[in-house]
Formats: structure tokens, C-alpha cells, sequence
């Protein structure tokens, strides 16, 4: 019976494959010439594109090769990290249970996770799944709490109730990773699994999405792009992503032919070859704007935006964006992980869709690719999207270098305000853990879950941490609270001018700090 199963389940998933020799012929004069071109010129190593055009896939391909170092070209089947696109696949899911009529949208989160709490006690009690999935809790982003900081899922979840709100509830669309989290969880909660496991059930095979993973967690496929930064014009490898402890809001590997696989579904409404896998209405629901995104949000977007010039309206469904692009409907969300950016898009009334994946870190290429597709799509004035952001682009570094030399100016050349063995010690908070600060030969080094480097005296009681390659952050002011009496009581911790207090934590038998999110460590 098992063998007739899997033999049943390869057999769907070779139907549900494009003809690979078509998928290679462009669908628009030159724009094969036109993608190698712009990949050549912004220097990503590679890049994956898919388009899709009512229930057929038009076009697959991989372009450049899977590391800056490397002379193995990308094709259509290489992996690429998601990012956040991944969250459009938690929705979906959740939409899917809804479907079952195991999940309501408008069930609270507390329903399927009876520990989760937020700092706000209405948003506690109140939360629920539709909250999540649309960016509506009123929490900072907060992303030092999961990034980088070792912690597992739920602890990750359990801090979410130490931070602090940035807006009331449900007044105004603000971005969280972690409730997407905790939107995942719950939904593997209500479908007695995890979340990989339904991702895969559920999507992944049904679809015949056969080398896409939920995590990058014991991945053998050598067909996998490498993750990349870039220092100017010169890119180089980083460290794999691991998005373990936040995998429901982004940590989706696939390929430009699963991607595909992925919009046909979109588009057809829940129908796949012939197959309902999901209700329409509660699908639906997901494309559905849900909240109206502020001015500049979802990456700047907004009337008068010079990157994307052709939107005037962007709202938040569930996972996806749903705005306009030259007055045509569409559903998109992009990804960016330390070293990967992806743009997912369609345009529903015309039944077209574009995936673009590539293995850049904050990449504009991806977005531009899929603008400049959509354009050839609707017949718009062609525009060299491309040259014109570039252009943009260089600007924007002369700027950044000119701000670099300003920075540096401000380095103190004396000494820290008290000797080096003062700052040494264990720091501790309710929301971002522990952080330990060692002297060693000499120079101070600050380690926090998995991140760990030097610290460069900067000036007063400010330093710079290098905390690594695998940080999206880059280096980091911390800078440390001096009591009077010339005691380190504590230092300041976060990103984003969002910063924490993390206390000096007491000797055994001494008494404790406060804990900068809220009481210490619980």
C-alpha cells in the first residue's frame, strides 16, 4: 500500500511539471538578453525566473551560477532561501485548515497556544489568528529576540510577552515576523503535526514542489544557491541561513520551477490539475486587504516612490500584499534573509504571475525584474528599470560612504571611561536573553547566542561589536550604563534605534536586575 501511494504521488507530481524545452523560450522579445544583462551589472552571483500565464508555466531559467566562487551554473531546479515569501505558505495553510473546519480566522491564538501572552493585556486576550497573519498586533518588529539569538521556538514565543508595543491594537499595520510564528505554531497545533510536516503535506507534494524544504535542516540537495553579501561591488559567500526557531515566517528553500508550481495554485483559486486543495472563500480571504499599509511601508512602497514608481495603493492581505501596479490588481510579497532576496508576484485578473529568486542580501534586482515583466505583461512604455535604479543605487553609495567617513570622525582616540576588566561580565534580559562580555588577550568580546566578535571601543561608554558574517546587522553600537561610582550596571542592546537595557546580572546570592523588557529573566 506504501509503495502504491508514493508511486501515485511521483506519477502527480511529473503532471504537474512544465515541459522544461518550452519553459526555456521567452514569453517577450529580448528579455532573456535583457535578465543576463541586468544580473551582469548589479553583480549577483545568480538568479532564478519564472513566469507564469493561465495555468501555464512560460518560462523557467537560472542565471549566473550558485556562488561568486563557483563555475556551477543555476538552473530552474536550483534552491534558493525564500525569506519571507515563506509567509504567504503559512496563510495559505491556515486558510487550508479553515477549509477542514479545523481553524476560524477570527479564533484566538490562545485557542491552540494556551501559553502564548503579549505585553499589552487586551492584545493577550484578544489576539487572533486573522491579528497575526495581517501585521495588526501593535508589537515592535523586534528581531534581536529571534535573529541570531539561539533561542528555540518557543522561547522565542514566550519572549513575544515582554515586548513592548509600538502602536495600540489593531490601530495600524506594523510588520512582526514573530506572530507569524506564532500563527504557524498554531496551526500545527490544530492539525496534530509541525509545521514543516504540513508545509509538506499539505503543499510541497501536492503541488510537485519535489526539491522545495521547509529548512535548510539536514538538506543534501547540492543544487543549492549560496547565500551572499555585497561590499560595494564586490560580492562575497556568507553563511547559510538558519530560521529554524522562526521557520513559519521565512524559512522556505525552492526553486524557480517549484515557485511556478506555487503561482499556478495561486491562480487558479485553489485548484491544482484538476484538484480542489483548499475552499475558495477562505483563499480568497487571503488576497483580501485586511489592513492598509502606511506610507512608505512593505519596502517604501507609496505614491512618488522612485524604486517603485507604478504603485499608488498597498494593503496587507494575509501573506501576501495586495496593491496595484499601473491601476492592475496585484498579489505579491518579497523575501530578503542575510543573504537572499526573492520577489513573488502576480497579477490576478490576467491570470500572470513572476517569481525572481537570487542569492544576494537586500537585492533590488529581484523587484525590478518583476516590475519590468508585469510592464511587458500590460504593454506599458518600456523603461529600463534596471539602468534607471542603478543609477539610483551608485548615488546612494556615494552617500553611505560619505556618512562612513563622517562616523569615523566621531571615534574617540582616548580610553574608555573605566579599565576594560569593568565592562567584563554576564548581562541579562526578559526579552533578549543573555549576553556575556569576556577580556581576552587584552580586548573585550561580546557573545550572544550565536553571534560573537570583538568589541572596539568607540567613545564615552559607546563600542562597536562586529558580532560576525552572519549577522544582517553589521556592526552594532552597544553601548554600556556607568553608575556613578564607576560600576558597568548594564548595556544597551537592539537595532533600529529600538534599544533595550540589558542588566548586569548579580553574583550568586546578590540581587538581580530589572530585566530591560520586563522583570528578568523568565
Amino acid at each position: 500500500m506504501r509503495l502504491r501511494s508514493t508511486l501515485a504521488v511521483a506519477a502527480f507530481a511529473v503532471a504537474a511539471l512544465p515541459n522544461l524545452a518550452s519553459a526555456q523560450r521567452e514569453p517577450f522579445p529580448g528579455l532573456d538578453t535583457y535578465i543576463a544583462n541586468a544580473v551582469k551589472t548589479w553583480k549577483i552571483p545568480g538568479i532564478g525566473v519564472a513566469i507564469v500565464r493561465n495555468d501555464s508555466v512560460l518560462f523557467t531559467k537560472g542565471y549566473g551560477t550558485l556562488a561568486v566562487n563557483s563555475t556551477t551554473p543555476v538552473n530552474d531546479q536550483t534552491l534558493f532561501e525564500i525569506g519571507s515569501s515563506s509567509k504567504a505558505f503559512t496563510a495559505t495553510l491556515v486558510a487550508m485548515l479553515v477549509s477542514d473546519g479545523k481553524m476560524r480566522f477570527d479564533d484566538r491564538i490562545t485557542q491552540y497556544l494556551p501559553d502564548f501572552k503579549m505585553y499589552d493585556p487586551l492584545a493577550s486576550a484578544e489576539v487572533t489568528m486573522r491579528d497575526a497573519l495581517t501585521h495588526r498586533s501593535g508589537i515592535a518588529r523586534g528581531e534581536l529576540v529571534w535573529l541570531g539569538s539561539g533561542a528555540t521556538r518557543a522561547e522565542v514565543l514566550h519572549r513575544v510577552r515582554f515586548l513592548k508595543p509600538e502602536s495600540p491594537f489593531r490601530s495600524r499595520w506594523s510588520y512582526q515576523n514573530m506572530m507569524f510564528l506564532a500563527a504557524g505554531e498554531a496551526a500545527a497545533k490544530a492539525a496534530g503535526t509541525t509545521w514543516e510536516d504540513l508545509v509538506q503535506k499539505r503543499i510541497f507534494t501536492p503541488l510537485g514542489m519535489t526539491a522545495s524544504v521547509p529548512i535548510a535542516k539536514g538538506l543534501s540537495n547540492p543544487n543549492v544557491a549560496k547565500p551572499h553579501g555585497m561590499d560595494h561591488d564586490t560580492a562575497f559567500v556568507k553563511p547559510a541561513f538558519d530560521a529554524m526557531n522562526i521557520a513559519p515566517a521565512g524559512s522556505i528553500l525552492s526553486s524557480a520551477r517549484d515557485m511556478a508550481q506555487w503561482l499556478r495554485f495561486q491562480l487558479g483559486d485553489g485548484m491544482f490539475n484538476g484538484n480542489r486543495l483548499v475552499a475558495s472563500a477562505p483563499l480568497r480571504e487571503t488576497h483580501t486587504p485586511q489592513m492598509l499599509m502606511g506610507a512608505g511601508a512593505g519596502g517604501g512602497r507609496g505614491r512618488g516612490n522612485e524604486a517603485v514608481p507604478q504603485t499608488v495603493f498597498s494593503t496587507y492581505g494575509m501573506g501576501w500584499m495586495v496593491e496595484d501596479h499601473r491601476r492592475n490588481l496585484v498579489w505579491q510579497h518579497g523575501g530578503n534573509t542575510p543573504g537572499m532576496t526573492a520577489a513573488v508576484g502576480m497579477m490576478p485578473e490576467r491570470k500572470f504571475g513572476v517569481v525572481v529568486l537570487s542569492n544576494m542580501q537586500s537585492a533590488q534586482l529581484p523587484e525590478i525584474i518583476m516590475r519590468y515583466i508585469f510592464d511587458r505583461e500590460i504593454g506599458a512604455p518600456m523603461r529600463d528599470l534596471s539602468a534607471e535604479a542603478y543609477t539610483r543605487l551608485i548615488a546612494q553609495r556615494k552617500t553611505a560612504d560619505s556618512m562612513q567617513v563622517v562616523q569615523a570622525g566621531q571615534r574617540s582616540k582616548g580610553e574608555p571611561p573605566v579599565p576594560l576588566s569593568a565592562f567584563a561580565g554576564t548581562y541579562v534580559d526578559s526579552l533578549y536573553g543573555e549576553a556575556t562580555v569576556s577580556l581576552v588577550n587584552g580586548r573585550l568580546e561580546l557573545k550572544r547566542g550565536d553571534w560573537q566578535g570583538p568589541l572596539e571601543f568607540w567613545n564615552a561608554t559607546n563600542f562597536r561589536w562586529d558580532n560576525g558574517p552572519g549577522s544582517v546587522t553589521g556592526p552594532m553600537n552597544i553601548k554600556f550604563e556607568i553608575a556613578p561610582d564607576g560600576k558597568v550596571t548594564g548595556l544597551y542592546f537592539g537595532i533600529g534605534g529600538d534599544l533595550d537595557l540589558m542588566n548586569r546580572k548579580a553574583p550568586p546570592g546578590g540581587r538581580g536586575g530589572r530585566g530591560g523588557a520586563g522583570g528578568g529573566m523568565q
